[in-house]
């Protein structure tokens, strides 16, 4: 697939964010998603047979530093696209999972190790959906977010991409989610999708399916502080990208 194939919108919108060509952090704090945020949220929360479990935290820093004398030393990583996580009810869409923790050895123990510690958690299958801050554009995504006991969790973001052990190639999600679930189960995030989908349209918000997504966009080169080095950008990467 070549970039002219980009849609005539799609790439409008590539050239308004880059015109220069070079994906690179932008002010986010100027996005169109401010305006509609608290209004797209609560009509997420209003969808029937669903619940937001999940959303990506607001950038501020007290959202995880409580020194007001001293700034944060490390600042979380720049991020284009705000990720909420929507999971129908039910059993059928629970699993069992659990995690690794790396424990400090005891402090009275001066020969004390680290030590790995399993944590077991409770999973959620659902739809992440990923609204891009540059843009109004979002993917939206079947997916799954866990929480263990050790307080952390496991949540959905676009930019982590799990590799198959067998073909080292990337994992397709929605056939993975398909064989976990069963084709009722799966029909029914299919539902919750098509669901969401409406509620973006609603604010001027289009979804761009994968095969958008994934098409190349060779015309585009990423700034150094974008976590996109070395890699063969697409019309996704345009959007939905982290940097420093």
């Amino acid at each position: 697939m070549g970039a002219q194939r980009i849609p005539p919108d799609v790439a409008a919108a590539i050239e308004e964010c880059w015109p220069d060509g070079v994906i690179e952090e932008v002010d986010t704090d100027e996005s169109y998603f401010h305006g509609i945020h608290a209004r797209l949220e609560r009509d997420l929360r209003k969808i029937p047979g669903a619940s937001l479990l999940w959303q990506t935290e607001p950038e501020d820093h007290r959202a995880y530093w409580n020194d007001d004398d001293e700034p944060p030393p490390f600042p979380p990583d720049f991020q284009s696209y705000r990720v909420f996580f929507l999971a129908p009810p039910g059993t059928e869409f629970q699993f069992e999972t659990e995690t690794e923790s790396l424990e400090e050895p005891d402090p009275l123990d001066p020969g004390g190790e680290l030590e790995t510690v399993t944590y077991p958690g409770r999973g959620r299958y659902g739809c992440s959906v990923a609204i891009s801050l540059a843009a109004p554009f979002a993917a939206v995504s079947f997916d799954d977010y866990a929480q263990f006991e050790d307080g952390s969790n496991f949540a959905p973001d676009r930019c982590n991409v799990a590799y198959s052990d067998e073909t080292g190639q990337p994992v397709d999600t929605d056939a993975a989610t398909r064989e976990a679930l069963g084709e009722s189960a799966f029909a029914k995030l299919e539902n919750l999708r098509a669901r969401i989908v409406k509620v973006l349209a609603k604010y001027g918000v289009t979804v761009l399916e994968k095969a958008i997504l994934n098409l190349p966009a060779p015309h585009l080169k990423s700034d150094s502080e974008v976590f996109l080095e070395g890699k063969k950008l697409t019309v996704g990467d345009a959007f939905f990208f982290r940097g420093v």
